[in-house]
């Protein structure tokens, strides 16, 4: 597996968080694993042969060639993998689809669309100019002319871009009730608007971020205990964190953690948890 990651240009990162890209020759072997609840805004673009989905169950569907996937609430989806995989990947800001294009991300939650759903014709420029590249340096540097078009007409931030991105940055541990002072909001307001942005709500985001940073932490230090690693997480005990996979994923942790460890035959997590 061939897996890129470069941070954006300075003045993208408050709506770019990495750019990235991995390549791999599976064949007939095929992978799965589960969409995990997690907190991420994606746009994927497939160079090569898409993965495939089911969700809830149902038929096995090829992932548009530009894809818009929102934050993971609950898992819902099992993703497949094999033949020529080569994704050109885009993870963004918390808030950054609510501010480019004003979607209601509620919309997007446990979702993954065909990106001009969310960002109309231009979904098919930043498509074209990425599959038109020669390399990886040139697609991001096309990927990033297609977002400085976007932010020329920009509006002006609320506070709730900053405070996602450090709820996101603090992997969940940080007090809701301090960033509703910090932000000037009312508590009402503070909610309403962060859920209308990022999609989940305050208290959901940050411990679908917590979560997700623990999968992480678990996949980066494979020899630490898991005591360790859910304590430093700010979970309570062990107790508490089966309860949040029962939770999020719908499965205790043994009958979770394996499938999912799939996923890092792939390296995926090396940009989706970056």
């Amino acid at each position: 597996m061939d897996v890129r990651r470069v941070l954006p240009h300075p003045a993208l990162r408050n709506v770019v968080r990495s750019f990235g890209e991995r390549r791999a020759s599976l064949g007939s072997r095929v992978l799965t694993f589960p969409l995990a609840a997690r907190p991420q805004q994606i746009i994927d673009i497939y160079l090569g042969d898409p993965l495939r989905i089911r969700t809830k169950g149902g038929d096995l569907e090829a992932a548009p060639e530009i894809a818009v996937v929102g934050p993971q609430g609950s898992r819902r989806s099992q993703i497949y993998a094999s033949g020529e995989l080569h994704i050109f990947n885009i993870l963004l800001q918390p808030a950054a689809l609510h501010r480019l294009v004003g979607i209601d991300m509620t919309s997007l939650i446990n979702e993954g669309i065909a990106a001009r759903d969310v960002l109309g014709n231009r979904a098919l420029g930043l498509r074209d100019a990425v599959l038109s590249a020669r390399d990886f340096a040139s697609r991001v540097a096309a990927a990033e002319r297609w977002f400085g078009m976007m932010l020329e007409h920009d509006v002006a931030e609320d506070g709730i871009g900053c405070t996602s991105s450090r709820l996101l940055s603090a992997r969940g541990n940080v007090r809701i009730d301090t960033l509703v002072k910090q932000s000037g909001l009312s508590a009402r307001q503070f909610q309403r608007r962060f859920t209308t942005q990022v999609g989940l709500s305050p208290k959901r985001y940050a411990r679908t971020a917590r979560f997700d940073s623990t999968l992480t932490a678990h996949r980066n230090q494979p020899a630490k205990s898991w005591t360790h690693i859910i304590h430093e997480a700010g979970y309570f005990d062990q107790a508490h964190f089966v309860r949040e996979c029962h939770t999020l994923v719908g499965l205790p942790p043994s009958q979770f953690i394996g499938d999912w460890e799939n996923i890092f035959s792939l390296d995926m997590a090396e940009i989706y948890n970056s």
